[in-house]
């Protein structure tokens, strides 16, 4: 029965141009695997890549490019789920939808995830259970607890190691694995299912939650893979024929191959090559062919493809010269070997005093580390960016020092001056009030999410107030000023500028 099933999954190609059907498929499949143990799963796994022992250089090479991609996704889901959380509600309005509207967007994030390349799709079959679309439109909370287990610390900084999706079944053939001798065949069979099993419930989280905001699909491209000659076929697509020709008859396993054989030309044209340092940051966005390793080619037939030299020396000073050319080991493609780099200096302190920063803070602060000379971000509509960036040094020194208590404690009293602050320079200075955006509502309404300050437009109106009473009507934040700096520091603005929110 395991077998069987492994063999028989939907079509891939049926994910978007019938999803509906596609999924009842599925979710029919899963019913019927749910019978069967994880380590029979895997067992039928394993026994498919015992039959194509020349592939398995090429599998290995595979498993360490999805750990990559993986943490890359997980960075990726991490940034955005942050910032929906904050700014967008995304909790809330989450768990206010009604079923059928969450069972919506849920199928679009299943049917494009799966869409992405075959392993993927077939990998529904290790994620039964947390991809059951009933499961997830039923019970809001379900899948913000999955996008919550899978999001990693630092939401601008790509983890050295993913974060897998606990499952009680697969933890468990895990364990048992770790206290007996596997071989690297049955490590890899292991490693590749929690893998491709995790990715793939991190796209169908990012796709459902994107959908969910109004925001454009996540594009990902699939590399492509210069096999050996031989290796494009597997055994186990032969005994899938067979399968097909016994429930579909002959004319319908002939049109279903031949579907399939056109849905996998289709993918593979829409491949691109990818670099192999995972410090690249080119994108190969038409059909450039990437030179390869020459010697993993001519001694291993191992496709290493990199967009430049200096890569390729990168890469070699990182990982590539440890296994150039050389029979691959389990070990040696699980290690981390994302490029090493300083990581930059924090933008302000730790939270002190039991300060709890939300997600959109957190988000904020991690922009500023990778942005020293920034001061602030201020988001405009449809999700442009304002940087605020002082070029006076004492106005910056002072408007640091309040955003390093605001950062770092949540002082209201700092927090308000700082938003008058950027509330008064969008309005009297003249290249900011030339932008129209953002405006002093959208300023306040973004520091209200980022400090919890509901009562933020009143703090704000009070320090107009005070600089009002101010004889040379410098903002609050600015009072320590002199008089000549002050002069030197106003010159082309309009001072009497007065911040009013609705």
């Amino acid at each position: 029965m395991a077998y069987a099933a492994v063999l028989a999954p939907p079509a891939m190609q049926d994910a978007l141009r019938q999803p509906d059907k596609w999924n009842s498929e599925w979710e029919a499949l899963i019913k019927t695997v749910e019978r069967v143990s994880a380590s029979d799963l895997l067992n039928s796994a394993a026994i498919q890549l015992a039959m194509d022992p020349e592939g398995m250089d090429w599998a290995f090479m595979e498993y360490q490019n999805l750990i990559a991609r993986l943490c890359h996704v997980q960075a990726w889901l991490t940034l955005d789920a942050s910032l929906y959380f904050a700014r967008d509600d995304l909790e809330a309005k989450w768990l206010s939808a009604t079923p059928d509207l969450r069972g919506k967007h849920l199928l679009i994030g299943l049917s494009n995830a799966c869409s992405i390349a075959k392993n993927l799709h077939d990998a529904r079959l290790y994620c039964g259970r947390e991809l059951k679309l009933a499961r997830l439109r039923g019970d809001g909370r379900v899948l913000l607890d999955l996008v919550r287990s899978v999001m990693v610390e630092g939401a601008l900084e790509v983890p050295k190691e993913p974060r897998y999706v606990p499952h009680s079944a697969w933890d468990a053939v895990s364990e048992a694995q770790k206290r007996a001798t596997p071989t690297d065949a049955e490590k890899l069979t292991l490693g590749r299912i929690l893998v491709l099993r995790t990715k793939l419930i991190c796209h169908v989280l990012h796709f459902t939650i994107r959908s969910f905001v109004g925001e454009e699909l996540p594009e990902v491209t699939v590399s492509k893979n210069r096999k050996k000659k031989g290796t494009e076929t597997f055994p186990s697509q032969t005994f899938a024929a067979a399968f097909m020709e016994q429930t579909l008859g002959p004319d319908g396993a002939r049109a279903a191959v031949k579907d399939n054989k056109d849905a996998l030309k289709d993918r593979k044209s829409k491949r691109k090559e990818h670099c192999s340092y995972t410090g690249c940051v080119k994108a190969n966005n038409g059909d450039e062919k990437y030179p390869r390793c020459k010697k993993c080619w001519d001694q291993m037939q191992r496709d290493v493809p990199y967009c430049s030299v200096e890569c390729q020396r990168a890469d070699w000073k990182l990982y590539h010269k440890t296994i150039c050319g050389k029979p691959l080991t389990f070990d040696a493609v699980s290690k981390p070997v994302l490029a090493p780099k300083t990581p930059p200096a924090p933008a302000v302190g730790p939270p002190v005093g039991g300060f709890k920063r939300s997600n959109l803070l957190a988000l904020h602060i991690t922009a500023l580390t990778h942005l020293p000379k920034a001061d602030y971000i201020i988001m405009g509509a449809e999700d442009t960016s304002v940087t605020i960036d002082l070029p006076d040094p004492e106005a910056q020194a002072l408007f640091r020092k309040f955003r390093e208590k605001a950062m770092t404690t949540g002082d209201k009293q700092s927090v308000a001056t700082m938003a008058h602050f950027l509330c008064w320079m969008s309005i009297a200075d003249p290249k900011l009030a030339a932008r129209k955006d953002p405006t002093s509502n959208a300023i306040v309404s973004q520091m209200k999410k980022e400090y919890g300050f509901d009562e933020l437009h009143l703090a704000v109106a009070e320090m107009q107030n005070r600089q009002n009473r101010d004889p040379l009507r410098r903002p609050v934040l600015l009072f320590s000023m002199s008089p000549q700096n002050w002069v030197k520091f106003c010159k082309g603005m309009n001072v009497n500028s007065q911040v009013v929110l609705d």
